[in-house]
């Protein structure tokens, strides 16, 4: 059986150009070795000539990686094999997306799997390691110059609000995810939003079955918010039943509204 990609995604408070420096050149100093490592407690991880390689307490070194596309600070992408054979490796793009002018989206795009254990296994490991790298990531703070707007304030013509844009899809295995007994929360969770008044639209495409949901959010907090429920409080997706992908979706232009 052929398994789709994982998508893991956070938001953390700074710019693409901060967030891909932390995750890149300063691996080492967030990446939780004492859960996710060959060496564990005491070891190091870091880039070195085009492959993440762990050094451990003893001097030894395991690569886990070669690097396969470098575009900072939008992406990198690389072979992905800790403790294993580099013939068995998976692939994992790591791309930065801005929200805004405080935060960026980081998601993880997890590649090239060869057992379903292997995919949930990073499943429930990449939320950890994403936790661990925006607890490191620092706000950009700066001042407006004189007569300029703040970096909050959007320009003349411009929509106020950022927008979301959720994907749905049917997690490996689902069949119709229509019918799974926990596709109600799914239902559910699109209701809060609603309740919240961010909601702008939800719905399946009659040809795939595949589902988008538009949220309006009104600014980086609310969207790391967003994220963060789409992904830990849909039931659905929780359960295995459906998976979620996030995108900032940059609205240039606006007309009538469907509500």
């Amino acid at each position: 059986m052929s398994l789709p990609p994982l998508h893991r995604q956070i938001v953390v408070p700074a710019s693409p150009g901060e967030a891909f420096e932390v995750f890149t050149a300063r691996i080492g100093e967030w990446w939780p070795v004492g859960r996710f490592s060959v060496f564990g407690e005491g070891a190091v991880a870091a880039f070195h000539d085009g492959e993440l390689v762990e050094t451990g307490p003893d001097g030894g070194t395991a690569v886990w990686g070669k690097v396969l596309d470098w575009q900072p600070p939008r992406s990198f992408r690389m072979t992905w094999h800790p403790g294993r054979d580099a013939a068995g490796a998976s692939v994992v793009e790591v791309s930065f997306a801005p929200v805004g002018d405080e935060a960026t989206l980081v998601t993880v795009t997890h590649s090239g799997w060869e057992s379903l254990d292997a995919r949930g296994e990073y499943r429930r490991g990449w939320p950890a390691v994403l936790s661990s790298l925006a607890a490191t990531c620092k706000p950009a703070v700066s001042e407006p110059a004189q007569n300029e707007p703040a970096q909050n304030e959007p320009a003349e013509g411009e929509p106020a609000d950022l927008v979301l844009v959720l994907s749905h899809s049917a997690a490996p295995g689902v069949g119709n995810p229509f019918e799974h007994p926990l596709f109600g929360e799914h239902a559910r969770f699109l209701q809060r939003l609603r309740d919240r008044g961010i909601l702008v639209g939800a719905g399946p495409f009659a040809a795939t079955g595949e589902g988008m949901t538009i949220v309006r959010v009104g600014g980086a907090g609310e969207a790391a918010a967003i994220v963060h429920d789409a992904q830990h409080t849909d039931g659905a997706v929780t359960g295995g039943v459906l998976e979620v992908r996030a995108r900032p979706w940059v609205v240039m232009l606006t007309g009538v509204s469907l509500a």
